[in-house]
């Protein structure tokens, strides 16, 4: 799968990830190394996109409300 997520709105992305997660698991189970090798660089993709969004956002909140990122993200 060589897509580019930046289309693609957040709800829909956790929904492909959770459908590639399936897929892995699927051929996981099967021992089909070839396809769930696949699946995991898909899901691999899903995931960076997912956090690359989450952080922008969480930046953006900070900066719009004179927060430091470390108010967003709770240590421990």
């Amino acid at each position: 799968m060589d897509h580019t997520y930046q289309q693609t709105d957040l709800q829909t992305l956790i929904d492909l990830l959770a459908e590639e997660t399936e897929k892995y698991t699927r051929a996981f189970a099967i021992g089909s190394l070839k396809e769930s090798n696949q699946h995991k660089v898909n899901i691999n993709a899903l995931v960076e996109e997912i956090n690359t969004r989450k952080h922008k956002e969480a930046v953006r909140i900070a900066e719009q409300g004179d927060l430091k990122m470390s108010d967003n993200f709770p240590c421990c």
